[in-house]
């Protein structure tokens, strides 16, 4: 085929190309379905245009021009679709606790091993006194003596919360992040985090008489940041297990596809923790509010959760 039947041929191709760029400023996803598709077609043969005009000598001056349109087409063919509120909205409200009471078992069993390292540290204290400096140090152990909790120094107030939400989500993240160690990495921490950040200080402050100060100070908080401590840890217990129990499909299939999941819910825990974070800031840290004020703030999170875990996306249609 000569070089002029063949601008002749490819010519109107160029220049459908053109007029339909030429609706494109409010972006490709803008455009009907049709011409999307339509576009995508035109630019796979402009390239091999291209390709062409550069291999031939007397197509030559088509290049710049060729050039110029490919790159014009390739930013819209490439554009990354805008953000659907409505998509993040079904990811909270349907896809976070669809995913939740999929895994339940996974998360009962990383609140499981939470509970076994608290109840293990509360016993060992309880029956060996002498191991209180394992858990607490001396200087903390003798102000609780004087009626003096390590909480009473901090102050409630914005950037406190600040720091306690970048504080529980490090943990969430450890907690998802050791499940790579075939679980036991997850197992390992949730018992370590009942040992030494509840059950231990805990029953410390019991035998010292501050045992009801502690859990007054935790239970506003502790209802959602122990839950997305516990769903976080589930979710690395997933990805362990299709490690080594991937079933009849590849392993390499079995963690792709559960990663899936254990990214669902480890996403979904940071609104929570950040939830968690400010009642701990603003609340369990102000000396001002009363036992019945944190209770009711209890009570109202565990409502919330309830609600929001265990029945939220029921309705909806499976995609």
């Amino acid at each position: 085929m000569t070089g002029k039947r063949w601008l002749q041929e490819h010519e109107p191709q160029w220049q459908r190309l053109e007029q339909i760029l030429g609706r494109t400023q409010l972006g490709t996803f803008a455009l009907p379905p049709t011409e999307v598709r339509e576009l995508g077609l035109l630019y796979r043969n402009l390239i091999n245009d291209l390709a062409r005009a550069q291999s031939q000598p007397e197509l030559r001056h088509l290049e710049p021009y060729l050039n110029n349109l490919a790159q014009r087409c390739h930013a819209h063919v490439y554009e990354h679709p805008p953000t659907n509120w409505g998509n993040v909205r079904d990811f909270f409200l349907v896809d976070f606790p669809r995913c939740f009471r999929k895994n339940s078992l996974f998360i009962l069993l990383a609140f499981i091993m939470f509970a076994l390292g608290a109840a293990v540290a509360m016993a060992t204290v309880h029956h060996h006194h002498q191991t209180e400096r394992y858990f607490l140090s001396p200087s903390m152990i003798e102000a609780l003596d004087k009626g003096i909790l390590w909480t009473d120094q901090t102050q409630a107030n914005p950037s406190q919360s600040s720091f306690l939400m970048t504080n529980n989500i490090r943990v969430a993240i450890n907690a998802f992040a050791t499940g790579v160690m075939l679980g036991i990495g997850s197992l390992f921490l949730l018992f370590h985090n009942g040992l030494f950040a509840f059950g231990g200080p805990l029953q410390v402050c019991i035998e010292h008489g501050m045992g009801p100060r502690l859990i007054n100070f935790m239970i506003a908080h502790g209802v959602i940041e122990l839950t997305t401590i516990f769903i976080a840890g589930g979710a690395g217990m997933i990805i362990g297990f299709s490690m080594l129990f991937p079933g009849e499909v590849p392993r390499w299939q079995a963690v792709r596809d559960k990663s899936k999941e254990a990214l669902i819910l480890i996403m979904g825990c940071f609104p929570l923790l950040v939830l968690a974070g400010l009642i701990e800031g603003l609340v369990s840290l102000n000396q001002s509010v009363n036992h019945e004020t944190r209770l009711a703030v209890a009570l109202l999170s565990a409502i919330f959760l309830v609600g929001y875990l265990g029945f939220s996306g029921r309705h909806q249609k499976q995609p």
